[in-house]
């Protein structure tokens, strides 16, 4: 395949204190599920470790096994000193990690409260602990602001409407972001935010981290305002080229089968402006390894920024435009978690609540038709038991997600939408 990224220079040190240059990749690491795992990661880690590339912070997200780590943590020790793999999580971790040059002063994960349900198990995200990690970086030089790196990888899709399509999910997972990106920014911190964020340009998740969290997109900063219909137009190199498509691109061998009009830009490197620069960024690791295909079923999306002097100005300033367009995002996410609550929530909680009164009523019924079919076919009885038996189990499972899961994400739901009503009512009294 062609190479879509110009080649890099090798670096073992953080060599230039007012520029940093950074990856964000997700590797597809999902064991027993992803294709060719061990030998796409292997290769992934190798080629970061290797001279033909120089990034100073790498961020990865799907990184979700032990050994994969621990290859990558050790061939990557001399390149990058500073290393962090995030643990926590239900079955798994969350699946990311940073590999920096640059060393790091403290990390902290915080664990989305609204991730997806119990239930979708063959989904995972509520499993994995969907989350965002964030690094806190020294300054580069003596008057630059710390660096904040914010990893996430946010609830999937799996349809483009509907329930399964999570939207809800993911917008309130960016509004939690938004409010640790305004707190790290008010410390003085300069934000980066990086990752799958499953969340195409436009949508609300992407307006609310432009417009609450006042992140600017890397890319766009670069290259301008993406047009959606304009890039299903172009041939698969132009998207990624002018696009920036890292995900179902059908030049990855992983997504061969995708339509070109599916191509998408879903990984970011979302800034503070008033402290980063960018001055270029490129689609990476859209080479092939051998014998194997596409290093992942997403590309890297690689960016250099420039380190501004402290920013001791007031970021807090809005136009009247700005003010108005924060309103509509408000209103636009309320109104999107009180539909779930009212059409999704209610709904499932409703339907297990139901099942696990029926299945308790279903296996007491059981019991006399146990006994009276034991006199007349002993085997017969067995079955009746067992089927009432697991009836039961999964009526038992059942109520408990639907009354404790149920009543968690309904709380957590209605706390944003307290939240958003917090901020309105603050913009009404100061009159904006």
């Amino acid at each position: 395949m062609e190479e879509l990224s110009e080649g890099n220079s090798n670096s073992n040190s953080f060599k230039s204190a007012d520029t940093l240059k950074l990856l964000t990749f997700n590797t597809w690491g999902l064991k027993f599920v992803s294709k060719c795992r061990k030998e796409r990661l292997t290769a992934i880690s190798d080629k970061l470790a290797s001279s033909s590339t120089d990034y100073d912070i790498v961020a990865l997200q799907e990184i979700w096994t032990q050994e994969d780590w621990e290859y990558m943590d050790e061939v990557c020790s001399e390149k990058y000193p500073y290393r962090r793999w995030f643990s926590s999580g239900i079955l798994t971790g969350p699946g990311l990690a940073v590999l920096s040059k640059v060393p790091i002063k403290k990390t902290f994960l915080y664990r989305f409260p609204i991730n997806g349900r119990p239930s979708a198990f063959f989904r995972g995200d509520w499993y994995v602990g969907k989350s965002v990690a964030v690094t806190l970086l020294e300054p580069s030089f003596e008057n630059a602001s710390p660096i904040a790196i914010l990893n996430s990888h946010m609830h999937a899709p799996y349809s483009l409407t509907g329930d399964a399509a999570y939207a809800c999910h993911r917008a309130c997972q960016a509004w939690d972001i938004s409010t640790i990106v305004t707190q790290l920014t008010e410390a003085g911190y300069a934000v980066i935010l990086v990752g799958d964020l499953n969340s195409r340009p436009g949508s609300l998740p992407y307006r609310i981290l432009q417009h609450e969290g006042k992140l600017e997109d890397s890319w766009e900063a670069l290259n301008g305002a993406s047009d959606l219909e304009q890039i299903k137009l172009m041939d698969p190199v132009q998207q990624i080229k002018k696009a920036a498509t890292t995900c179902d691109s059908t030049l990855n061998t992983w997504r061969a089968s995708r339509q070109p009009h599916e191509a998408c830009r879903l990984d970011y490197a979302l800034i503070d402006t008033n402290r980063l620069k960018p001055v270029a960024a490129s689609v990476d690791f859209t080479e092939q390894i051998e014998n194997y295909g596409s290093y992942s079923d997403h590309f890297a999306y690689s960016a250099t920024f420039k380190v501004l002097p402290k920013f001791n100005g007031d970021s807090s300033s809005e136009t009247i435009f700005e003010t108005k367009e924060k309103l509509r995002i408000y209103y636009d996410l309320k109104e999107t978690v009180l539909e779930y609550i009212r059409d999704t929530n209610a709904w499932q909680s409703k339907w297990r609540n139901w099942h696990f009164i029926l299945s308790i009523l279903l296996f007491i019924a059981f019991l006399p038709v146990i006994t009276v079919v034991s006199f007349i076919a002993p085997w017969a009885s067995i079955l009746f038991f067992f089927f009432g038996v697991l009836s039961t189990v999964f009526g038992v499972v059942d109520g408990l997600i639907g009354f404790l899961f149920g009543r968690n994400e309904y709380r957590a739901l209605k706390e944003v939408a307290l939240q958003i009503d917090d901020r309105v009512r603050y913009m009404e009294r100061k009159g904006m």
